[in-house]
């Protein structure tokens, strides 16, 4: 009778790991393999502490998510900065209050994945009144009609959001055929009748994107990080990817628009 119950207590032992996973994979929590590094990047600031990043000096400034941060409290969504524009999570001493001026979350992956708090974080902005868009995580592998059919049909961008999204960064060193890319572009753009935002790193865009005549006619969002803005001229920098912004639990990533909010409107669906 005692070996059947450790043999048990020993099983189960084994098994709760395999079907947290599982309920985790299930539910899209887990993160995809092209999301891999970042999430590698994520839970090393998360247990090792992230520093009290600066928050630039600019008229609009705001946040892009995903289903790493959880649960948004929209209700209380905002900046907290001290007197030198550090971050904080919460109303400090000697802090002042500085509202979101927009949010851009990620909607889709590949040709099937949908994220899992999307449609959460699009209604807590509608709700908010809080200035909305969506962006594509692109698979270099997958057909660039079915990644663009997966976001149109998933993202249900309407007038005013943000022109939607396309985030192209290196997955296992390598970048997505660049007529792929392109096509994507076109398919999404004539869909919306914009001209969407391609989201690089500065590495990427100087090495893949700026050479290439098919791209100059897109705004651009890149990520450098440092302090030090990009050494072009682009539409969104995102500066930090450690920001504290109370209502999301955790780093969060910054992002300066650069221009101003009657500027914002070029970069609305219409």
């Amino acid at each position: 009778m005692r070996i059947r119950v450790g043999i048990s207590i020993a099983t189960l032992v084994l098994l709760l790991p395999l079907v947290i996973a599982f309920t985790l994979w299930w539910k899209g929590l887990l993160p995809t393999h092209e999301e891999m590094p970042r999430y590698k990047e994520w839970l090393r600031i998360m247990f090792s502490g992230w520093k009290h990043t600066r928050l630039p000096e600019a008229e609009v400034i705001g946040i892009d998510i995903s289903h790493y941060q959880g649960g948004v409290d929209f209700d209380n969504l905002c900046f907290h900065l001290d007197a030198s524009r550090k971050m904080y999570n919460s109303a400090e001493k000697n802090t002042t209050k500085r509202e979101v001026d927009f949010l851009i979350a990620k909607a889709t992956e590949g040709v099937r994945m949908h994220d899992s708090y999307y449609n959460r974080n699009k209604q807590g902005c509608r709700d908010k009144q809080l200035l909305f868009g969506a962006y594509h995580f692109y698979s270099p592998q997958a057909s660039a009609i079915m990644q663009a059919d997966n976001f149109i049909s998933y993202s249900q961008l309407q007038k005013g959001d943000l022109v939607p999204v396309l985030d192209i960064e290196p997955v296992d060193g390598r970048l997505p055929m660049k007529d792929s890319v392109d096509r994507w572009l076109r398919i999404v753009g004539d869909y919306y009748g914009v001209r969407p935002i391609i989201y690089t790193n500065e590495k990427t865009y100087n090495n893949y994107f700026q050479k290439d005549k098919r791209f100059q006619k897109y705004p651009f969002w890149i990520a450098r990080y440092g302090g030090k803005e990009p050494s072009r001229h682009h539409a969104i920098w995102q500066c930090a990817e450690s920001g504290r912004v109370e209502g999301v639990t955790g780093p969060v990533d910054i992002d300066i628009f650069r221009g101003s909010k009657a500027d914002l409107r070029l970069f609305m669906i219409e």
